[in-house]
This record gives C-alpha cells, structure tokens and sequence, in this order.
C-alpha cells in the first residue's frame, strides 16, 4: 500500500474557527480560588466605611454628645484623646519609626 501524500495546506483549515474548549470567567476562577482556599474575595470596588463605624456604639454616642455640646467636631475630641493618649497614658517607645510615619504623612499631605 503506498503511501497517502499530504498537501502543503492540509494543515491549515477555515472550516473550524470555533474554539474547542470554554475557559472559566474571572469571577469563576476566583470563586473557585476563594473555596479552594477558604477565603471570600472582596469586590474591586469597596466603599470605604467611616472610621466612627469602627468605634463601639458607647464611645460614638459620646464623641457625638461632647460634639454637640460645643467642644469641637469628632475629629478633634479624637485627635485629642489620641494626643493624651500617647503623651500620658501609654507614650511610645520607638521614636525614630514615630519620625519616620510622620514624614512620609507630611509628604502626602503636601
């Protein structure tokens, strides 16, 4: 028997454009990730929460009475309940990492 002898555009075929095989999205491939894993993938898009969310209700109802009562916005019954905080209570021991944040702070601020 001889031989079948192949021409040089047999490879090539414009019949079959469809792909074979189906890849996963991205959502399946960090769902199967995120099980694979055991942990939940946050979506890109997150809305930040405010910081007073993170406070116990106790603590917000008081910043929020001492602010309407005319001592200054959150912010700054925060800002100095912090400052007290860290010069009388528990001041902190490494001062050039203190430095260090508040220069890379005040570059941003720029």
């Amino acid at each position: 028997m001889a031989k079948k002898k192949r021409s040089r555009t047999s490879d090539f075929s414009l019949g079959n454009d469809k792909l074979s095989g189906n890849l996963p999205s991205k959502e399946q491939i960090n769902s199967a990730v995120a099980k694979a894993t055991n942990q939940e993938i946050e979506a890109e898009k997150k809305k930040r929460i405010p910081f007073t969310t993170a406070l116990t209700p106790e603590n917000r109802a008081r910043l929020e009475a001492a602010s309407h009562e005319g001592r200054g916005g959150v912010a700054d019954i925060l800002n100095l309940a912090i400052e007290h905080y860290f010069e009388q209570v528990a001041p902190v021991q490494n001062l050039e990492m203190q430095k260090i944040f508040l220069k890379i702070y005040a570059s941003k601020a720029k």
